[in-house]
């Protein structure tokens, strides 16, 4: 009888102490994961009917003073609007003899660059540049369509650019590593570079094993237009007087820390030249034309050396470069006959120019640099040295930020025959807002 009621005792109690003795199943990561998942889009869902209960309470809250928060899982930027941004140049001008800036003020705002740019559509990009300054108002630098998914790597741009001959003629004169263009490029290209209006093309390729791209172009003419020269016709009235070039670009690294860049490019077109005659003597020329069309041609190669070590690259690099242009100058029995009896002022013969450019960087934000100009001009006599520009220069940089700049730089222009040595002094100072902004390298 006693052994009974041990039985069932146990078989009573036995399930209840195995059940608590027996650990509880915890919940698994992926049920924990569940719950977390569930509470957070419990924790948006309550979010988005707030903003949509006060946005109902007050739509006029949408003002474009007020942030707009974008839709969850909708686009960034709902009501499209491009990227803004501007760079300010103000250049003081301190040499001994007086302004040697353009607008001859010792201190002045040089241009001021605003920048709109964004996705059109999935296919094409936009970007526009404009230049404002006091002694041209408003210009258009750049202005093109980029296409993005052209087939075989193609790239192209249609507009306005700056076109790829050289190395630095592609950099904005706000964000060059020196305060203005080396002399070959200014007396060559332009004083602000060498643009162009037409078509873009380019590819990046490596069949020999490194890196290359070739670059074309054809634009509407070679060199600004200069508004005082009338021809008899445009220079581009026959497809053989549009402008063009071609650019190869060779890349190696060389190193982990040094890589070097060797590249040639060329240029071609007509463009108008000075000429003018005497119309009481004999002239064929109408009264109000004063230049004829004559083809100008570019040939240069430049050379560019980095070095920046991986550990140390944020305080510590090095740049080589230099750069190598001949000017070609048409002045043939075809032009000779067309000038007849007018007095031709345009380029005769052909001149050269080159620079030689390094810069160390001696912490992370200061810059130590020098340059070396040497240019004939076109203009001069042939053989005659006088009008031979060289000047060598030096440029201390600081970069208080990504976003500004200060240049102190001292340029010495050498004397040549009757030319009189000049010395400057110059000090630059760049500022910007937005994605488009200078930077050191």
């Amino acid at each position: 009888m006693r052994g009974r009621f041990f039985l069932c005792a146990f078989a009573i109690v036995a399930p209840t102490v195995l059940q608590a003795q027996t650990p509880q199943p915890r919940p698994t990561p992926a049920r924990d994961s569940v719950a977390r998942a569930d509470s957070i889009a419990r924790a948006d869902s309550i979010a988005i009917v707030r903003e949509l209960e006060a946005g109902a309470a007050n739509p006029g809250s949408s003002s474009p003073d007020s942030p707009t928060v974008p839709a969850r899982g909708g686009p960034s930027n709902p009501r499209l609007m491009p990227d803004i941004s501007a760079i300010g140049e103000v250049i003081g001008d301190f040499s001994p003899k007086g302004s040697t800036q353009e607008s001859g003020k010792r201190v002045d705002i040089r241009e001021i660059e605003l920048a709109l740019s964004s996705a059109v559509d999935p296919y094409f990009r936009a970007d526009f540049i404009l230049g404002i300054s006091d002694l041209e108002g408003i210009a258009v630098e750049e202005a093109y369509i980029t296409a993005t998914a052209l087939p075989k790597q193609i790239a192209a741009r249609i507009g306005r650019f700056h076109m790829p001959f050289g190395k630095q003629n592609t950099t904005h004169r706000a964000e060059l590593q020196a305060i203005e263009y080396p002399h070959v490029i200014q007396q060559f290209l332009g004083p602000e570079g060498l643009k162009g209006t037409g078509l873009w093309l380019s590819r990046v390729f490596a069949p020999l094993g490194f890196y290359q791209e070739l670059q074309l172009t054809g634009v509407n003419q070679i060199g600004e237009p200069e508004g005082d020269l009338i021809a008899a016709e445009a220079a581009n009235r026959s497809l053989a007087g549009l402008g063009v070039s071609a650019r190869l670009r060779n890349y190696w690294d060389l190193s982990e820390s040094t890589n070097l860049e060797l590249s040639g490019s060329a240029a071609t077109g007509r463009r108008a030249q000075p000429a003018s005659c005497d119309l009481a003597i004999d002239c064929q020329f109408a009264v109000e034309v004063n230049a004829v069309n004559a083809r100008q041609s570019l040939i240069g190669a430049d050379l560019t050396y980095r070095w920046r070590p991986l550990q140390r690259g944020l305080y510590k690099s090095f740049i080589v470069q230099a750069e190598v242009m001949r000017q070609i100058n048409q002045w043939d029995d075809d032009l000779r006959r067309e000038v007849q009896s007018a007095e031709f002022s345009g380029p005769t013969r052909n001149a050269n120019g080159a620079y030689l450019f390094s810069r160390y960087q001696l912490s992370r934000r200061t810059y130590l640099g020098a340059r070396y100009d040497w240019v004939q001009d076109a203009l001069a006599d042939a053989g005659s040295g006088e009008k031979t520009l060289t000047a060598a220069s030096g440029y201390l940089q600081f970069f208080p930020s990504e976003f500004s700049k200060f240049v102190l730089g001292f340029e010495r222009q050498f004397a040549a025959g009757e030319r009189k040595g000049v010395n400057r002094i110059l000090l630059q100072s760049t500022f910007a807002v937005g994605p488009h902004r200078p930077h050191p390298f």
